[in-house]
């Protein structure tokens, strides 16, 4: 009888070393679905530049802000280009007085999705809105604009620097967050892009600012990086009022952190985490407990080794509803060759 419970002792640690050596080589594998450079993607998009904020409606494309060749392509789920449509993001001083982009293309950064009646653009109301490296923020109402959107915000004068872009819907209104990374703030803007007020976290080290900002379930995760290019980095979340909670995230594996996406539950080994990308030229993407902060593990290949992506920015999941791709597909964008080329692209959870 001994030698029977020992034999299916053994036979039952076997088979749970085997689901925890099968759950660690189960991984996920890349593809570059489009490029502004010939055969580095399936798909070429000579607009595709220093791709950096993604973002998509309700069964919508993905749009992709391109700083480096300052319009917003859209791509379906499956990386078709979406050639019907493209949008030029001003550059500062083409606001209400000068609304024909005269002075040429900005350098659009973070992107969100408005489904409110606010953030109105020449009488209507922004579907999609950018914020600039130019210190502004514009918004896309195809009934004012097809195909240019237009500034709410001309914030240059000031130095501003808006490198992430966040949007909220609370109770006593809508709100817009952006980056601002040459002030070390996150300004704070209503409906009708006034500026209700700015914020940090003072506490942290001198030297780390405000570089990427994501709204997650009614709270602000802001990335702070260091200005000076250096490791580290931090997560802080805050209320939507701009009050702090607390620093969830701090150190390595963090490296100059900008995007932030919630994992689902059925994303293999980083299910439910939160993920953060770093922009370096080995960019890398590394999932994060979502209460406690705690490091659970990068994203690896099928080799085990984990996924290096030159210079990524956004990282976002699909809604499955129509043209953006499958909930739990990761979709990135990056701005490979120091930011001279782009790239949008897709991570997908490997089950064979």
């Amino acid at each position: 009888m001994f030698m029977q419970r020992r034999t299916f002792a053994l036979a039952c640690l076997g088979l749970a070393m085997m689901t925890v050596s099968s759950m660690a080589l189960a991984q996920y594998k890349l593809k570059n679905l489009d490029s502004n450079q010939i055969r580095q993607a399936a798909n070429t998009d000579p607009l595709i530049v220093n791709a950096w904020g993604l973002v998509h409606g309700p069964g919508s494309p993905w749009w992709v802000s391109d700083a480096g060749s300052g319009w917003s392509t859209l791509y379906e789920g499956s990386g078709k280009p979406v050639t019907s449509l493209k949008v030029l993001v001003p550059t500062a001083g083409n606001g209400p007085s000068s609304p024909t982009g005269l002075n040429g293309p900005g350098t659009p950064t973070g992107i969100v999705f408005n489904g409110s009646s606010d953030f109105q653009v020449q009488g209507w109301s922004a579907i999609f809105l950018f914020a600039t490296l130019d210190g502004t923020i514009s918004g896309w109402a195809p009934q004012s604009n097809f195909n240019q959107a237009l500034i709410g915000v001309d914030n240059s004068s000031s130095g501003a620097v808006y490198t992430g872009l966040a949007i909220t819907s609370r109770t006593s209104g809508n709100f817009l967050y952006a980056a601002d990374v040459a002030n070390n703030k996150v300004d704070m803007y209503d409906g009708t892009f006034t500026l209700v007020k700015s914020f940090t976290d003072s506490a942290l080290p001198a030297g780390f600012t405000p570089f990427g900002i994501q709204d997650i379930n009614g709270l602000l995760y802001v990335a702070f990086a260091s200005v000076t290019g250096g490791d580290g980095g931090f997560i802080d979340v805050f209320q939507e009022d701009g009050m702090f909670v607390k620093t969830l995230i701090q150190g390595s594996p963090l490296n100059q952190p900008w995007g932030i996406a919630a994992a689902p539950r059925s994303f293999g080994p980083l299910s439910n985490t939160l993920l953060v990308s770093n922009n370096t030229d080995t960019g890398t993407i590394n999932g994060f407990n979502p209460t406690t902060g705690k490091f659970v593990a990068r994203i690896k290949d099928t080799k085990g080794k984990p996924i290096v992506i030159d210079q990524l920015w956004g990282i976002g999941f699909g809604d499955g509803l129509g043209d953006n791709g499958i909930p739990n597909h990761l979709y990135f964008t990056a701005g490979p060759s120091n930011n001279l080329a782009g790239t949008f692209g897709v991570i997908v959870f490997d089950q064979d």
